[in-house]
C-alpha cells in the first residue's frame, strides 16, 4: 500500500539536490501506482531546478490545425482497457496497485466543438546534446487550472532509458541518460501511435497551481544524472478563455470538458485524505466514473491536491461533454446540474 507518512518524510526534507530528486522521484513511481494524489510540496526541488534551466524560447497563440493525432493520443483508445493489475513480489509486498481503467475511441465530433479550438501551436525547441525536445501543442484550462501539452524528444540515435506503465504512463527511472519534465505537477503518457525508436511523442497532463506564475510553463530536456543540467522551452499559457466549463454546488466543482477542480472545504470534505468516490452523470443516464475506490477504478490521468487552496484537480482520460451532464456524485453525494452550458 502507499505510505503516505513515509512519502510526506521524504519530500519534506526535499532540496535541490540531483541526487535527491531522483531518490525520490524513483521512489514515488515505485510506490504510488495507487493513484494517490501528488501533492505541491513533493514539486519544490522541480521548481528550483527549473530555475536553472537554459535557453527559453517564447511563443504565441495560434491555433494548431492539426489536432487530430494529439486528441486522439490524450483521450482515444491509445491505451488498452483493463481490469486492473496487483502484484507481489516474491517476498509478498505489493509492487504494483492499479485499479482498472477504461479507454473509450475519441468522439470527434465532441474534441472538434468543445476542445479542438483551444488548442495553440507552439513549435519550439530545446536542443541537448543529440536530443531535441520540440512542444508542438498545448491546451490550458484556466478555470480548473489544468492543461495538455503535447511534445517529442528525437535523436538519431535513438531514444532510450524510458519506461510505460501498462496504463501508458512513462516515466524516466534515476538511471535514465536523459530526461524530460515539465515545472508543473504533471504526468506523462506515451503517445505509442506516433513513437519510434528516434521520436519519442509524449502526452503531458499538468496542473498549475504549483507555478507561481501560471502563465510561465518550462518544459525541459536534460541529463538524466545531473537534473539541473537541462535545456528549456517556455510555453505562455492564456490568462483565461478555454474550454466551456460548468460550476456546481454554488462554483465549489468547476467542471470542464478536460478536468474538474473540487473545493474540499465547501463540500465539507477533508484536505488530509483522497477523495474516493467521484462519478459524472449525464443526462442520457451514462456515467464516467473518474474514481471509485470501493470498485477498485480510476479514470483519471492525474490528480493534485493543492493543500494551501484546499483544491483537488483531477485531467480526464476521455473528453467530458459539458453540455451533456446531469450531475456529479462525490463521497455519496449529488451535486445537479442546475443551468448546462448551450452548445
Amino acid at each position: 500500500m502507499f505510505d503516505k507518512k513515509t512519502y510526506q518524510e521524504a519530500v519534506s526534507s526535499l532540496h535541490a539536490s540531483g541526487e535527491i530528486l531522483r531518490e525520490v522521484h524513483t521512489m514515488t513511481h515505485q510506490i504510488r501506482k495507487p493513484f494517490k494524489l501528488s501533492r505541491a510540496i513533493a514539486l519544490a526541488a522541480v521548481v528550483a531546478a527549473l530555475c536553472a534551466a537554459a535557453a527559453v524560447a517564447a511563443v504565441g497563440f495560434v491555433r494548431y490545425e492539426n489536432p487530430t493525432n494529439m486528441l486522439q493520443a490524450f483521450f482515444g483508445e491509445n491505451v488498452d482497457s483493463h481490469e486492473g493489475i496487483v502484484e507481489y513480489n516474491e517476498y509478498g509486498k505489493l509492487i504494483t496497485n492499479m485499479p482498472a481503467w477504461e479507454r473509450l475511441p475519441l468522439d470527434e465530433s465532441v474534441a472538434q466543438e468543445l476542445v479542438a479550438p483551444y488548442l495553440f501551436a507552439v513549435g519550439e525547441q530545446a536542443v541537448y546534446g543529440d536530443y531535441t525536445l520540440t512542444v508542438e501543442a498545448g491546451l490550458y484550462d484556466p478555470a480548473v487550472g489544468a492543461g495538455l501539452l503535447y511534445y517529442k524528444v528525437e535523436n538519431p540515435n535513438g531514444v532510450s532509458g524510458y519506461e510505460v506503465f501498462p496504463d501508458g504512463e512513462l516515466w524516466w527511472p534515476a538511471d535514465a541518460p536523459v530526461f524530460a519534465m515539465t515545472n508543473a505537477a504533471s504526468r506523462d503518457y506515451l503517445d505509442t501511435a506516433s513513437t519510434t525508436g528516434t521520436t519519442l511523442w509524449l502526452c503531458t497532463y499538468f496542473v498549475t497551481d504549483f507555478i507561481t506564475d501560471a502563465s510561465n510553463l518550462q518544459v525541459s530536456i536534460g541529463d538524466g544524472q545531473n537534473r539541473l543540467d537541462m535545456a528549456t522551452v517556455a510555453v505562455a499559457l492564456p490568462e483565461d478563455g478555454g474550454p466551456a466549463s460548468v460550476e456546481l454546488a454554488d462554483g465549489a466543482i468547476t467542471l470542464s470538458p478536460i478536468g474538474i477542480r473540487i473545493h474540499a472545504p465547501a463540500l465539507g470534505l477533508p484536505v488530509d485524505s483522497d477523495i474516493d468516490q467521484i462519478v459524472l452523470h449525464y443526462a442520457d443516464g451514462s456515467d464516467y466514473i473518474l474514481e471509485d475506490e470501493d470498485a477498485f477504478v480510476s479514470n483519471r490521468t492525474y490528480g493534485f491536491l493543492d493543500m494551501e487552496q484546499g483544491a483537488f484537480i483531477y485531467t480526464f482520460n476521455r473528453i467530458v461533454d459539458t453540455t451533456a451532464l446531469a450531475s456529479v456524485t462525490i463521497e455519496g453525494s449529488d451535486y445537479p446540474l442546475l443551468t448546462p452550458p448551450e452548445r
